[in-house]
């Protein structure tokens, strides 16, 4: 599509991943939408809030439409999609030996019923693979 950039994963600061948290959570949200699920003690300013969000729209992570007078906001990818796509990229700029060492690490951290599921989609992966 012309004009779209390739979303930067790597969120910047507290704020963007409150926001992106928010916007995944309420599904589609204004600025004001977001700074209403804020602590009423530590709600930012409308401005802050709509520059975080305005910032996640040029990095491809959110998507602004006008709606009446308000932009609404939706995410570019859903919460799976976006630690996929993250881990992976961070994962492709390290070598073979960390990148193995960082995916047993993760694996390790899983529960049971996660490494089953683990298991299962490794599977399924392999056997589409010869199939393929």
């Amino acid at each position: 599509m012309p004009g779209h950039r390739r979303p930067e994963f790597d969120v910047r600061g507290d704020l963007q991943a409150e926001v992106l948290e928010t916007v995944w959570r309420l599904g589609r949200a204004t600025v004001e939408a977001v700074r209403n699920e804020q602590p009423a003690r530590r709600r930012s300013a409308y401005t802050t809030v709509q520059t975080v969000m305005n910032r996640l729209v040029e990095r491809g992570l959110l998507e602004r439409r006008r709606e009446g007078k308000a932009f609404v906001y939706s995410a570019q990818l859903d919460e799976s999609e976006y630690l996929a796509r993250s881990i992976g990229d961070r994962l492709a700029g390290g070598s073979p030996g960390a990148r193995k060492a960082a995916l047993v690490s993760l694996v390790e951290g899983l529960g049971a019923e996660e490494l089953n599921e683990v298991v299962r989609y490794a599977n399924r992966i392999k056997r589409q693979r010869r199939a393929g």
